[in-house]
């Protein structure tokens, strides 16, 4: 069902996106701490957790566009 908020339209689609954005920037805030006390602790050392910060960011990179695809879709100006 599709939802009005002012004057978008969110579908239940682009809420579920918008939880996962939410959850999937918890997880990158999170890694990001990780690294940053990793480094302070290991310095001379490569972050263990890289890879799956670099997952994360992809990740997130996706849902993005999707959500803007879908927003886009939903809420284009006919002309």
């Amino acid at each position: 069902m599709r939802m009005q908020v002012g004057n978008q339209i969110i579908t239940p689609e682009m809420q579920e996106i918008q939880t996962m954005i939410r959850d999937t920037v918890l997880k990158r805030n999170a890694l990001k701490l990780e690294m940053e006390e990793w480094y302070k602790r290991h310095p001379k050392e490569h972050f263990s957790g890289l890879n799956n910060l670099i997952l994360v960011d992809a990740t997130l990179s996706k849902l993005d566009s999707s959500y803007k695809n879908l927003w886009d879709y939903n809420n284009a100006k006919s002309s």
